[in-house]
């Protein structure tokens, strides 16, 4: 036996970032609707058995990809979180800033294009309520008001209206209305 041959060791870490990076690239290029399990092990040059070794299945595969993408969408908001100066209704300016910068190119737009399946999968809809719920009960009087569901609302009616119906504001609109809720996310509640 020849002792120059190396064998790689498994890094099942590594892999499995392989795999939903696979399924991120599939889903923006071409949809959720395009997200199987032979797509996803094509992509990442391993045999579906590799990808099944990893993700059973296609709803574990879309939990993990989900899961990832709302972990970056928080990240981000926290970044946002963290240089705005003003405390209150810090948490849904954040979420709107976050929302209303999102570009196509982005990662985080691929859980815009993944929370399509919210409705059908509720799996991820108790995720993405958990996320949400958590994120509130640190929150401000604000972000726990009719006003802070108001502009969170609106920056999820962009978001879903970007997706669904393509680009029918313009920038200067887009930016309007970002401006507008932003200065309601300063006001205080009566």
């Amino acid at each position: 036996m020849n002792n120059s041959v190396q064998h790689r060791k498994k890094d099942p870490i590594k892999r499995q970032e392989e795999l939903l990076k696979a399924a991120r690239i599939i889903a923006g290029r071409e949809g959720i609707g395009s997200l199987s399990l032979n797509a996803v092990a094509r992509e990442a040059g391993v045999s579906k058995g590799g990808l099944l070794h990893h993700f059973p299945s296609k709803q574990e595969l879309i939990h993990a990809l989900f899961i990832q993408l709302l972990e970056i969408m928080d990240e981000r908001i926290n970044i946002i979180m963290v240089n705005d100066s003003n405390c209150y209704g810090r948490f849904s300016r954040a979420y709107l800033h976050y929302i209303g910068e999102l570009k196509e190119s982005d990662e985080s737009f691929q859980l815009a294009l993944l929370s399509l399946a919210m409705p059908t999968e509720p799996v991820l809809r108790k995720c993405w309520r958990d996320w949400v719920l958590g994120h509130l009960e640190k929150g401000d009087e604000f972000d726990n008001s009719y006003l802070g569901a108001l502009v969170r609302y609106a920056a999820d009616g962009l978001w879903l209206s970007a997706l669904t119906e393509g680009q029918t504001l313009s920038k200067q609109e887009c930016d309007a209305i970002v401006s507008r809720l932003t200065q309601i996310s300063f006001e205080k509640i009566d």
